[in-house]
């Protein structure tokens, strides 16, 4: 289980992300609601549905199964339409392969973009193990869930850039990290709770009128309890929004270096991960002349090769659904 890990689920194309002049609001109570389903296949140890390990060598068995989501975002704009409030998962986040639900006031500032302030409430928890490092004998299960609040300056002073700042704190119910068979001092390197520190500058550049490049470049520290799992991750984005005369296409590649504060005491070294992924949504509107509606495709995968073989992951998504807004 990475700390930040930022889930690859569901994704919509967002054109108010990139569209130089903002997103135009009609005053008055919306919504954006997707409803998806598909298939997704993982192989990682810290998958729930890997029970039993018989050794910690190896990154566990794959495991697969069907997916139904439901995602979406309410929002209420004021009269002068410069305004917003809203609850749920924003359209731009999940365009990028990103997931969480936050609550968040943001404001258009004229011909200088615009600035959002949200509350991430961790109301969606993430279920991992109480002592990953068990083996030959069933895990127990605990939950995992990440409390924060974000601010975001899209376009800033009217130009290409935006910048992102988040921090919260990851919050596990029963953390048992290595009570099974390691000494007290062991166990204190490998507490998982702690601060979670975010920071993302990205630009955009429209190539046409139907075609946009994004960048991005990120830096991210993860300050657990445990010196052995606290690590900064240096990240780097490069994506391509296609709009097409009745659908869009948004297709993203990340990679993020992960470099651990001291050697984890179950493997007698100090832990490195290089992560990358793909992902690919599409959106066709209006299908069958549907006003407000649109069918949804996406697919993605990602990859985390660690030079410990516990940690190594990778996880393929296939999904397809409906979305309608008002």
């Amino acid at each position: 289980m990475k700390p930040l890990k930022l889930c690859l689920f569901t994704g919509i194309v967002s054109t108010s992300v990139v569209a130089a002049s903002g997103p135009k609001w009609t005053p008055g109570f919306g919504a954006d609601i997707s409803f998806l389903g598909g298939y997704t296949k993982e192989t990682s140890q810290f998958n729930t549905d890997n029970k039993v390990t018989d050794s910690l060598d190896n990154n566990g068995q794959s495991q697969s199964e069907a997916i139904f989501a439901p995602l979406g975002t309410i929002s209420y704009t004021t009269v002068q339409a410069d305004k917003q409030v809203y609850f749920g998962t924003s359209r731009s986040d999940v365009a990028l392969g990103r997931f969480h639900v936050e609550l968040g006031y943001r404001q258009q500032l004229p011909e200088n973009g615009m600035v959002s302030i949200s509350y991430v409430p961790g109301i969606v928890d993430t279920s991992t193990w109480e002592d990953p490092f068990v083996t030959g004998e069933p895990r127990k299960k605990t939950d995992s869930k990440i409390k924060g609040v974000r601010l975001q300056y899209d376009r800033v002073l009217g130009s290409n850039f935006s910048i992102e700042v988040a921090g919260g704190k990851q919050e596990i119910e029963n953390e048992k990290s290595g009570q099974h068979s390691f000494t007290s001092q062991e166990q204190s390197l490998l507490e998982r709770e702690g601060n979670i520190l975010f920071s993302q500058l990205s630009y955009f550049q429209s190539l046409n009128q139907r075609l946009l490049l994004r960048g991005a470049v990120s830096y991210s520290r993860i300050d657990t309890d445990g010196n052995a799992l606290a690590n900064d991750i240096y990240g780097a984005e490069i994506g391509v929004i296609q709009f097409l005369p009745s659908s869009s296409l948004a297709l993203t590649f990340s990679y993020d270096y992960a470099d651990f504060d001291k050697a984890n005491p179950v493997f007698d070294k100090k832990q490195q991960d290089d992560r990358w992924g793909v992902f690919l949504a599409y959106e066709y509107q209006e299908p069958f002349g549907w006003e407000n509606w649109g069918l949804v495709s996406l697919a993605g995968y990602n990859q985390s090769n660690s030079n410990i073989n516990f940690y190594d992951e990778d996880s393929l998504l296939i999904s397809a659904g409906i979305n309608y807004r008002f």
